[in-house]
Formats: structure tokens, C-alpha cells, sequence
């Protein structure tokens, strides 16, 4: 009998490999080959621009208070007066005040237009840490190969880029065969209800785009484990984005009297225990694709991981793991953010608040996050409400197959050599995700290498990187039909 059982068992690991390593011989590239076209050398002028462009204070503040209206007229007045021919040539209309929607005809009105989008702002400088700068933050300082400054990488980069590849087409009295719309946000930091406001008003005019470009995925020279070649990470998707606020109240009082528990303690058992529960990983459609498009490439043994993922997921989940940018691709995050108790050392608080901020993967919906939120934390002494800041359900997964997809992976490849594409679940949030009714063809996407310290201190982008965004923006423009 045990003999019996041996020989079942060795059939049944043999058959294993045989239908791994199957798995693995099948698992083959879905990359196109594309010849890139080198790029031609970044101009004075162009690199000028751009670091005017950081030089505006376009700054969104959580309190609306504190927006600084000069700097964005500022800014417009930049544009207007370096890019005269992109004003004379398109339309413009000004939404909400400051944000600015261009439009460029056409030769062929048969054709779906194409939105291209970008923000304005940029996030505030915390002020303990100006210091840490290496440069001044709004100076556009060129130092090390590299780009500094507020903006640089989220998201001036996009937006100058765009800028000059338009206005260099049109001094070569070139017209595009679809007609591109131009969508700069003034708000995306905080919400962007300048991106909903042009939204809704191309969905009013009955405007159906054939693709909606913004920014998201980078290309990566490092940030993969076991790959070897460079990769353009597409965004087909964006995580939802959800807050939920936290209220234990209970009677304070003195310190010097304190009770057996108090509101803090209730909230931070509460938050603890919220952490202590993270949400089960899944691969969604964009980790799906990613693991399409990169597995085949990958070395044997990523490789045969990635061609039997029902074998081998707590392997890929153990490797991405090792990083939070892995983690949350593959999972809906959850994190306190704001913290608030108490108005005196001595004075024991009757409220405890706080905010935990969560990034939906696609299929968790708002209301089943609530509900699980409530259940771990199985105290009826812990309100939970909705913050009242920013909220959005994880957008629609754009097609690989589609146009949008195909056409900015063919344009990436060839503005960059040995380029590899893939699919990317976008962990932030983007002014794109309000332009779901215009097109079912979305895709996030910021041509430029390994960016260093986005919302951060140091902020900077690498000059190669804005060559390749002036050359992927130029061919993108140049091969629209």
C-alpha cells in the first residue's frame, strides 16, 4: 500500500513539472518590436522653459485660503508668451477660473479627437524641511544631470513637454489628423475640480475621445525585480480613493485623575487593530497584464513563477511584498493619515478623531471596505463616517488590445531603445479618472526614467528623461491617425 502511495505521489510530482514546465515553454512574448528613433538634443530654449516653468509657485493647499491666484495667472502669462503660436492656433477657454482646455483641429473630422492632459500645480514645501533641500525648490536649478525643484516630476514635466512638442509641429506648419484637446488641471493636488468641470464639458458637447492620456506609470530601469531591460509602465487603471473618519468621544477630564481608558486609547486600539488586518492581495486586471507582458522576459525562474501564478502567487506575493509600491499593487491599502486629540498637556480629551486613508484596488467597492472596517474594529464606540475630502471608486481597466494601449506602448518604444511595455495598476490618484465618460481608452502614462522624490524633498528629474518626454510627445502627436 505504501508502496502504492510512493509511486502515486512521484507520478503526481512528475506530472506537476511536466504541466509547470509546459506552462513555462508556452509562456511566450506579446511584445511588439519597435525600432526606436534616437532623440534629438534638448534645445537651450526648451530647458529654459522648463525651468521657468518651476519657477511659478503654482501651489494647491489643502486650505483653499491659502491659494495664491497670481501665480497661476502668473503661469498662464508664461505660457501664453513662450508658446505664441500653440495660442494663436488653438482655442482656449478658461475653466473654473484657471484651468485651461485647448483645442487643436484636425485634418480628418471623421476621426475621434485625443485629450492629452496635464496639471498645473504642485504640492507645498513642508517648512521644516526647506533646509534639507539641496536647491532651492522653485528654481529649476540644473545640477548633476538633473532637474530640481517643486513640480519637476509631478507634473510641469508633462505639461512643458506637451508645450513644446506643440509648438515646435506648429512652427513646421504641421496639422494633426485627429483633433487633440489639451487639458492642464489647476487642482489635481486637491481634488481636481477643474479636470471634473472639463469633463463635464466635453461631455456636454457630445465629445467621445479616442484616447485620454495623463500622467501615471514611469519607464524603470530598476524598480522590477529580475528584469534587465528598461520598462515603460502604463497605467490601464487607477486604485479608487476613499477616507473614512474615526470619532471616540468620552468624558476627559483632569490628568492628574486619568480613568482606566480614554478616547485615545479606544481610537489607537482601534487603528492598531486596523493595521494589524491588512486586505488579502489579489491580482487585478492590471497586475494580470503586468504579469503577461513582463513574465515572458523575466529570467527562468521569475519567468516560470509568473507562467504558473496558481502555483506560485504566495511566491510573487512574497517577492513584491519587499517593497510598498509592490504591496499596494496588489492589494486595497489602508493608512492613518490624521491624527487629532487634545488641547493641553494636562487636560485629558473627551474627542479622539482620526482619518485612515484607502487606496481601492479595482472590484473592492467603497461600501464592502466600510462594512469590513467596522467589522475588525468591532467597537460600537468608534464612529466611522465618511471624510468629507476627496472620494472615487477604482476606475474602469482599459483594454490592452485597444487603441489608446497599443498605440502609446508603439510610441513609447520607439522614443526609447529596448523598451519593454506593461500594464500598470496607478497607485495615486489623477486628474484622468473623471474622464471616464469621455473615453473607454485611458491611459496613464509619464515618459520620463526613475524620477526622484515625488511630493517630496529634493524633487528632481533627470535631462535625459525630458528629452524623452519632448521626443515621445513630438512622435505621439506626429502618429495620431
Amino acid at each position: 500500500m505504501l508502496k502504492k502511495l510512493a509511486v502515486a505521489a512521484l507520478l503526481g510530482l512528475v506530472l506537476l513539472v511536466c504541466v509547470v514546465l509546459v506552462n513555462t515553454w508556452r509562456f511566450q512574448s506579446v511584445q511588439t518590436a519597435v525600432e526606436a528613433i534616437a532623440a534629438p538634443p534638448v534645445t537651450v530654449a526648451a530647458l529654459q522653459h522648463f525651468q521657468q516653468a518651476v519657477s511659478f509657485r503654482t501651489i494647491s493647499f489643502a486650505d483653499s485660503a491659502r491659494f495664491e491666484p497670481a501665480a497661476f495667472l502668473g503661469f498662464r502669462g508664461f505660457l501664453e508668451a513662450t508658446y505664441p503660436l500653440m495660442h494663436q492656433t488653438l482655442t482656449r477657454e478658461v475653466i473654473k477660473g484657471y484651468s485651461l482646455l485647448y483645442r487643436w483641429p484636425g485634418r480628418d473630422a471623421s476621426l475621434k479627437p485625443v485629450v492629452l492632459m496635464a496639471h498645473q500645480d504642485v504640492v507645498p514645501i513642508e517648512e521644516a524641511t526647506r533646509e534639507r533641500w539641496t536647491t532651492d525648490p522653485f528654481a529649476g536649478t540644473v545640477k548633476d544631470e538633473f532637474i530640481w525643484g517643486r513640480g519637476t516630476t509631478d507634473d510641469k514635466i508633462n505639461l512643458i513637454a506637451i508645450c513644446e512638442a506643440v509648438e515646435k509641429l506648429l512652427q513646421q506648419g504641421w496639422v494633426p489628423d485627429r483633433t487633440v484637446y489639451l487639458a492642464f488641471g489647476h487642482d489635481e493636488e486637491v481634488g481636481g475640480k477643474g479636470a471634473i468641470a472639463m469633463a463635464a464639458l466635453l461631455k456636454q458637447r457630445n465629445i467621445a475621445a479616442e484616447l485620454v492620456m495623463d500622467e501615471g506609470g514611469i519607464i524603470t530601469k530598476e524598480k522590477i525585480p529580475g528584469m534587465q531591460q528598461p520598462v515603460a509602465l502604463l497605467g490601464t487603471s487607477e486604485k479608487g480613493y476613499l477616507s473614512l473618519t474615526l470619532t471616540v468621544e468620552k468624558p476627559g477630564g483632569h490628568s492628574s485623575m486619568p480613568e482606566s481608558e480614554t478616547a485615545i486609547d479606544i481610537l489607537t486600539r482601534a487603528l492598531v487593530t486596523l493595521r494589524s488586518r491588512p486586505f488579502e492581495p489579489s491580482f487585478s486586471a492590471p497586475m494580470q497584464g503586468f504579469i503577461q507582458h513582463l513574465g515572458p522576459e523575466m529570467p527562468l525562474a521569475q519567468k516560470m513563477a509568473f507562467a504558473n501564478p496558481w502555483l506560485f502567487k504566495k511566491i510573487i506575493i512574497g517577492t513584491y511584498d519587499q517593497s510598498a509600491a509592490g504591496s499596494a499593487m496588489m492589494r486595497t491599502t489602508m493608512v492613518p493619515t490624521i491624527v487629532q486629540a487634545g488641547i493641553k498637556d494636562n487636560v485629558i480629551p473627551t474627542q479622539a478623531v482620526a482619518t485612515v486613508n484607502f487606496r481601492l484596488l479595482p472590484g473592492d467597492e467603497s461600501t464592502e471596505v466600510i462594512e469590513r472596517v467596522k467589522t475588525i474594529i468591532q467597537d460600537a464606540r468608534v464612529q466611522v463616517t465618511l471624510y468629507s475630502g476627496a472620494f472615487a471608486e477604482a476606475s474602469a481597466v482599459t483594454p490592452v488590445r485597444g487603441f489608446g494601449y497599443q498605440k502609446i506602448a508603439r510610441i513609447a518604444k520607439k522614443t526609447y531603445p529596448a523598451l519593454l511595455t506593461s500594464p500598470f495598476l496607478m497607485l495615486g490618484a489623477t486628474d484622468s479618472r473623471h474622464f471616464g465618460e469621455i473615453s473607454s481608452n485611458i491611459i496613464k502614462f509619464s515618459p520620463m526614467i526613475d524620477p526622484i522624490g515625488f511630493h517630496g524633498i529634493d524633487e528632481r528629474v533627470s535631462l535625459e528623461s525630458y528629452q524623452t518626454a519632448l521626443w515621445f510627445y513630438e512622435q505621439l502627436l506626429r502618429d495620431l491617425r
